[in-house]
This record gives structure tokens, C-alpha cells and sequence, in this order.
């Protein structure tokens, strides 16, 4: 801060010596200065308020951009959820399908005497199984 006000005294004393100086000089050579410093601090004038907006808008577009960002994001987080939810969904249908394919046993149901001979006819190719087994070996 310190040499900020330095560097404006240094100016404002720069300035009003040159002025002095320029009094000095003939008075049409000081006139002639004093418009071109003039014109020189318009044009600063009109390049800083430049400077200012193109700075102005600068930051309004990196807030808007930043702004878009936030939306994409939240727009990428609403579509990996239902995704997710699709595929949930999928995964449900998938499993309850084979659950709900028609069956046998959904329309028929053996008798006792049927699953007595079921046993019975799985034991006896069983045992004749192992037979087999034990003669091959």
C-alpha cells in the first residue's frame, strides 16, 4: 500500500513539475501539452472502462460457464441413477422371469404312488450304476 501512495505522490508531483516546467515555455507549447495530456488521460479513461467490462464480462462468463458445469454434472448424476435403476430393474425382470416360466410342477403334481416308483426306479439304476462302476474298475 506503501508504494501505491508513493507512486501516485510521485505522479501528482511529476505532473505539477512538468506543469511548472511547461509555464515556463512559451504559453501556446503548455497549452498544446495540456491537451495532449488531456486526450492521453481520455484515452486512458475510455481503455480502463474497457478494460473494465471486458473484465466484467470475463468473469460473467466463467461464472456462467461454471454455472454450466454444475448443471452438466447434476445432469450426469440424474442419468448414472437411472441407469442404475434400469439396471436394477433388468437384473428384477431377469430373475422373476425364470421364476415366473412355466413349469412341470406348475400344472402337475405326482401322485404318491408315481414318486414311489420314482424312487424306487432311481435307487435300482443307482445301485446298477455302482455295479457297473465297480466292474469297469
Amino acid at each position: 500500500m506503501t508504494s501505491v501512495v508513493v507512486g501516485g505522490l510521485f505522479n501528482a508531483v511529476a505532473f505539477a513539475g512538468a506543469g511548472f516546467l511547461f509555464s515556463k515555455l512559451n504559453g501556446q507549447g503548455y497549452k498544446e501539452e495540456v491537451k495532449r495530456h488531456n486526450q492521453a488521460l481520455e484515452k486512458l479513461a475510455k481503455a480502463k472502462e474497457k478494460f473494465y467490462e471486458s473484465e466484467v464480462k470475463r468473469r460473467n462468463d466463467e461464472a456462467r460457464r461454471r454455472d454450466e458445469i454444475l448443471d452438466a454434472n447434476k445432469d450426469i448424476e440424474e442419468t448414472n441413477r437411472a441407469l442404475e435403476d434400469l439396471r436394477d430393474y433388468t437384473r428384477l425382470m431377469d430373475n422373476t422371469a425364470s421364476q415366473r416360466r412355466p413349469k412341470l410342477e406348475d400344472y402337475y403334481q405326482p401322485s404318491d404312488e408315481m414318486k414311489r416308483y420314482a424312487v424306487l426306479t432311481v435307487g435300482i439304476l443307482g445301485v446298477g450304476g455302482a455295479y457297473g462302476l465297480t466292474r469297469i474298475f
